[in-house]
């Protein structure tokens, strides 16, 4: 091993005990709950999360997945990490890089649409994703909205939610 990787391997386990003392903090240890549910504290690290942001996400992750379990999960809003029957508003688990289908209205035609738009962050307390739209409308939308284009969108409006790894390439037809 290169002196460059075990550099980089000693930030990273100097993060992770980081992230270990956040998830104390909010008595979530990761110890209990990392052999029963997997987060994937390497690519939370490898996003520049801090150990704090890390902590949250995992912490929402494990609850999420035990509610699933449980078969107590919310049904309001898909990927909801709060149990059924919560009160206040949904918190969806939007992620960095996943996709998710949101509905655009057209107020003048009446006719929306729905388009992809790449994740960047989220504002859970706003009920907000703020990401980067990954369609051509076929709307004008006054010329405010294109491909690349960076949006805010309401929770309200998310109609799909997918990881990049569920969109499987399509072999070429022979």
């Amino acid at each position: 091993m290169s002196s460059g990787s075990k550099c980089m391997s000693s930030l990273y386990e100097v993060w992770l005990d980081q992230v270990r003392d956040a998830l104390r903090s909010v008595n979530m240890q990761m110890e209990d709950w990392q052999p029963v549910f997997e987060f994937n504290f390497p690519a939370a690290h490898d996003a520049g999360d801090t150990p704090d942001e890390a902590a949250m996400k995992a912490n929402k992750f494990w609850w999420y997945r035990q509610n699933q379990s449980l078969k107590t999960d919310c049904r309001r809003t898909p990927h909801c990490w709060l149990p059924k029957g919560h009160h206040g508003g949904c918190q969806p688990l939007y992620e960095r890089g996943d996709y998710l289908k949101v509905e655009f209205s057209d107020d003048t035609t009446g006719i929306g649409e729905w388009m992809w738009l790449l994740v960047d962050h989220t504002d859970d307390a706003a009920s907000l994703v703020y990401g980067t739209l990954d369609n051509e409308p076929l709307n004008n939308y006054a010329g405010k909205a294109g491909r690349g284009s960076q949006l805010a969108v309401s929770y309200d409006n998310i109609r799909e939610h997918k990881k990049a790894a569920d969109f499987k390439a399509v072999p070429p037809k022979s």
